[in-house]
């Protein structure tokens, strides 16, 4: 809390304007005591003192108060008025109490700015889609063609349909389509959100045009999810209890997003954009939600929750809640409390639906290659986030070594120093930068990758293959090579500050030829999968390697999102001049005019 108290009178009205956004819950600290976590958005009280438990309780059933009758919110005797005083006074200060009555709006500032933010973004006038043209599209966005056939190696599947419309006229991923720069424009209804919890008249504004879409095919969409699931659970059975692992909830999430997105990415008959049944981006939207719900929740070392961890609606809805998943920058999620409990009951414990059972849908056989394309789409989603893991800890090695000796601004290794610098502010806030983060989420992308060939069909034991083998390579000879041409080349573009040890540049050099030993495995076996895929879904495969200028063009498309991470490669090119393009075979350098020198 701020440590600046807002004076107060015991006598004066307090209001407690978003009470209903509220949540609270008991943790056992490490001692073995017990403390009241309050959660209010993105913020959190901590109440460790037992004695202040029934304050805190109290609190919650208040949407307005005198300041002094906080002190009989005791289980015995009064609280003392200035330790109640102090209390009030620092939730003044962090603004979740208020001195003003709440006001009714249907907006806020925030929104404006999302709205005029969105008048000025450059949107696409003409509708833009993979299928068939992903090298014209990727010519339009990025400056750079890639064939269609390799369009999951480069994008993780679960967002390889968020551009595609449906028949309703929207996109799949309505305002969250990836890449962004994909996204038209289109006539939206907002509305403030009423529902208690996290997410109540938070400042981002509700979709009510979604909601509304999502009302009138509901119960399909049902019906859709329990199809599903029972097909899914035929491969992978729940937990004895009847829970399922954390794990294969993403993957089940993965494989919903799959149907829609296999039908229309497929190489033989695929449905045509603007053509898809409303009741699949419908089953799209609403399960995206906890694909990504699970995948944060697996990632994080200080609350471990590995694949195996059980997971059941109630606390799949307790930790949305209490870790903001109904939130984002453009707007909360407009789900209304009744139909998400409905979800999660029908999602996780297969909840019957209710009334006449309905015809069945026309895409039941395209169930069991649907589920296939999202497996692979995980082993190729963790193929690729490994690589990045990897890539992260090579950026630390090169900053170890450049940070040792600072060169004037405009030398080769004071731009190299610089934009390692500023490189490593971008990657601070994903956490990669960590040997605990990456340790954990290479962890876990063991275990993904692993499940995900179980479940395919045709799998056999002798057929697995280890992730960890992909990513810890021999040293080649194509290393050795490459490691000798940067030694040579960085010598005379970064050469050491005057006074600095000669070895810091080649310390630089071994670590890029390491880390380009390992993309190379990984480019080709995310080829491999990606020949699957294509196998898979009836579409001709590229007559080429798959290269790191391919997988780059993902980071491009990331560019100014959340948690994007910027490219290695484009340090040296940019900065020295050193252009690097490899495949599973080679790799060829190409000296060039730095940025720098070119400006």
């Amino acid at each position: 809390m701020s440590e600046q108290a807002v004076p107060i009178d015991p006598h004066e009205t307090l209001y407690l304007p978003m009470r209903r956004r509220f949540m609270s819950e008991y943790v056992q600290t490490p001692e073995g005591t017990n403390e009241l976590r309050i959660y209010y958005g993105l913020k959190e009280i901590s109440i460790e003192e037992a004695d202040l438990h029934s304050f805190g309780e109290n609190l919650l059933k208040q949407d307005q108060f005198m300041a002094a009758m906080a002190t009989r919110w005791s289980n015995g005797e009064p609280y003392p008025w200035e330790r109640i005083k102090e209390l009030l006074e620092q939730l003044l200060a962090e603004n979740i109490l208020s001195r003003e009555a709440p006001k009714l709006s249907q907006e806020t500032d925030y929104h404006k700015m999302v709205m005029e933010s969105e008048a000025r973004r450059p949107a696409p006038t003409e509708v833009m889609w993979w299928n068939p043209d992903t090298e014209g599209v990727l010519q339009k966005l990025v400056g750079r063609p890639m064939e269609f056939g390799f369009l999951e190696a480069m994008l993780p599947v679960h967002r390889a349909a968020h551009a595609a419309l449906d028949a309703e006229g929207r996109h799949i991923g309505e305002n969250n389509v990836f890449p962004d720069s994909m996204r038209m424009r289109m006539e939206t209804e907002w509305r403030m959100c009423p529902y208690p919890g996290s997410r109540f008249k938070d400042d981002a504004l509700m979709n009510v045009t979604a909601l509304k879409s999502m009302s009138k095919h509901w119960k399909p969409t049902l019906q859709a999810l329990l199809i599903l699931r029972d097909a899914f659970l035929k491969r992978y059975p729940l937990l004895p209890d009847g829970q399922w692992r954390i794990g294969d909830l993403h993957a089940f999430s993965c494989a919903v997003l799959a149907l829609p997105s296999s039908l229309l990415l497929r190489g033989k008959d695929p449905i045509p954009n603007g053509t898809l049944d409303p009741v699949l981006s419908s089953v799209f939207r609403v399960t995206d939600g906890v694909r990504m719900v699970s995948i944060y929740l697996m990632f994080l070392p200080e609350q471990p929750m590995p694949y195996e961890t059980p997971i059941n609606p109630a606390s799949l809805l307790h930790l949305t809640e209490r870790d903001n998943h109904f939130l984002s920058t453009r707007g909360v999620c407009a789900g209304p409390p009744h139909m998400v409990d409905e979800f999660f009951a029908t999602m996780l414990d297969g909840k019957p639906m209710a009334g006449e059972p309905l015809p069945e849908p026309s895409w039941l056989a395209e169930i069991p290659a649907a589920i296939d394309y999202g497996l692979r789409g995980l082993q190729l989603y963790s193929l690729q986030f490994t690589l990045w893991a990897h890539m992260c800890a090579t950026y630390e090695r090169i900053r170890d070594a450049v940070l040792q000796a600072e060169g004037p601004a405009d030398s080769g290794w004071g731009r190299l120093r610089k934009r390692i610098e500023k490189d490593w502010k971008v990657i601070l806030p994903t956490r990669q930068n960590t040997l605990v983060q990456r340790e954990w989420a290479k962890a876990r992308y063991v275990e993904m990758y692993d499940r995900a060939q179980r479940g395919l069909r045709g799998f056999s034991e002798a057929a697995l293959q280890n992730i960890s083998d992909v990513f810890s390579p021999p040293k080649d000879a194509v290393h050795a090579q490459t490691a000798g041409s940067l030694r040579t080349l960085f010598r005379e573009r970064a050469p050491v500050p005057e006074g600095s040890r000669p070895e810091l540049i080649d310390a630089v050099a071994e670590a890029l030829a390491d880390y380009l030993t390992i993309e190379r495995s990984a480019l080709g076996t995310l080829e491999n999968v990606q020949r699957e895929v294509n196998a898979l879904l009836q579409r001709q495969h590229p007559d080429r390697h798959f290269t790191n200028m391919d997988l780059s063009i993902h980071h491009r498309l990331r560019f100014a999102t959340i948690g994007v991470l910027p490219y290695l490669l484009d340090v040296f090119r940019e900065e020295l001049g050193v252009g690097i393009e490899s495949h599973v075979e080679a790799v060829k350098i190409t000296p060039e005019t730095p940025r720098a020198a070119a400006a």
